[in-house]
């Protein structure tokens, strides 16, 4: 009780000291408390949620390779890949038991008429050049769809296209329809990029707008007008297979542009089939594999990412700094103006363990009450402050995040009372009475 009493007079003799060492080590939690709720979900983000991700695979032409393409030169198509080299392909990972399911997506340019006119480009040439100043693009399911080039769209006017029944609907953009003063239930007429005289007619069954930015080459800035993607005209692959536009026997701008899309467990199996492909000679210098699907999860947690890489900085900085600070008012409060009062203490029969005790408990009443606080109110605000803070990715704080504050908390604490401890353990009397004999003297 003694010690108890001592304790809480000598913290009451520089108020402001006192309050300002509870405030640091209240901060320090409550940063470290919301700083790994941060960096640990960021982490499961990266690692576990990652690794349960499906993964699609698509093999494309490679940014070097699609930036000699010339969309008046149809000799370019002889990049695309066949169904026969897709079979290669998914043969060679099949035999190594990697397991997958498949879409696809599949166009051509096809050429303009009086009921469907398209957006002029600044280059513009010679539809039998281009094969078309319009492209179908067609899809065999939704998952194709969603993994779009052209980007994400969505559907503003009538109905989405059903894939799983025959018709000869097709979705074209706002700003066609516009141009063309079409509405829902227009008849449209395009033709054949290789035989101008083949026409198909279709039926717009919606008219979409894009909710995504807009690739390189693939808007305004496009060089033809079929790469601008609004005249991109979207259909089912039963509507664009019926009309006999999957073929093997088109030559020129007629060769489809098939994409298959592979998917996947997970990213593991993924990886695996990243090699196998490869090993299966394929042209890594014309192709590349890439898995939309992993790369837009990417993208979605790059918040959460930005903000651990914060987290990170800022639970270093408050951690030394912070430290750093609370050990210099410590070792003031312990040494500052407190050389008579140890003397006095031990002349009168105090024992340095005693002392010392004291001064330990000293240093515990001014942190650890401070410290729960901090770690009790960031354990609250974890949620709320780490999921604005990531751009609203979820964030929550683990019991291991509180443990790890808690014991690193004790800890410090536990270190900072040794250091008041040792104030008293490292005093010499003998030093005391001798500064007095030399002042009576």
């Amino acid at each position: 009780m003694f010690v108890l009493k001592n304790a809480w007079a000598a913290l009451g003799r520089v108020k402001w000291r006192t309050a300002l060492i509870a405030l640091l080590a209240l901060l320090v939690s409550f940063s470290a408390a919301v700083d790994l709720a941060v960096i640990r979900a960021d982490d499961t983000a990266n690692n576990e949620t990652y690794q349960s991700q499906k993964a699609t695979a698509v093999i494309r032409p490679t940014a070097q390779t699609k930036a000699k393409r010339d969309g008046a030169d149809s000799s370019y198509t002889d990049k695309y890949l066949t169904w026969e080299k897709y079979s290669t392909y998914a043969t060679a990972a099949q035999s190594n038991s990697v397991t997958f399911d498949y879409t696809l997506a599949t166009s051509v340019p096809v050429r303009e008429s009086k009921s469907l006119q398209a957006i002029a480009a600044k280059s513009d040439t010679s539809e039998d050049k281009t094969g078309g100043n319009l492209t179908l693009q067609a899809f065999y399911t939704l998952d194709a769809a969603k993994i779009n080039d052209y980007g994400y769209y969505k559907v503003v006017k009538g109905k989405h296209l059903s894939y799983k029944t025959q018709s000869d609907g097709v979705l074209i953009s706002q700003a066609l329809a516009d141009k063309n003063n079409l509405k829902v239930g227009d008849k449209v007429t395009v033709g054949n990029p290789s035989k101008a005289s083949e026409t198909y007619t279709f039926t717009v069954r919606g008219i979409y707008e894009y909710d995504s930015d807009v690739p390189e080459g693939n808007g305004s800035d496009a060089k033809y007008a079929k790469d601008n993607r609004e005249n991109v005209i979207y259909t089912t692959y039963i509507n664009f297979a019926k009309n006999g536009l999957d073929t093997t026997e088109a030559t020129g701008w007629g060769v489809p542009n098939l994409n298959i899309v592979f998917s996947l467990a997970n990213p593991s199996t993924y990886n695996k089939f990243v090699r196998l492909v490869k090993k299966a000679k394929l042209d890594t210098k014309t192709y590349e594999i890439t898995s939309p699907s992993l790369t837009a999860y990417k993208k979605s947690i790059e918040p959460l990412d930005s903000a651990a890489s914060s987290a990170r900085i800022v639970l270093l900085a408050m951690t030394i700094v912070g430290g750093i600070a609370l050990l210099a008012l410590i070792v003031w409060a312990a040494v500052g103006g407190r050389r008579d009062e140890i003397g006095m203490a031990m002349i009168t029969g105090v024992t340095k363990g005693r002392l010392g005790w004291q001064f330990m408990l000293e240093t515990f009443m001014m942190t650890v009450p401070g410290w729960i606080i901090g770690l009790g109110a960031g354990a609250l605000l974890a949620k709320p402050i780490g999921t604005a803070w990531a751009g609203g990715q979820a964030v929550t704080i683990t019991s291991a995040s509180v443990w790890n504050v808690i014991w690193y908390g004790l800890g410090a604490c536990l270190v900072l009372g040794i250091v008041a401890f040792a104030r008293v353990a490292c005093f010499n009397l003998n030093q005391l009475f001798e500064e007095r004999s030399e002042v009576t003297a």
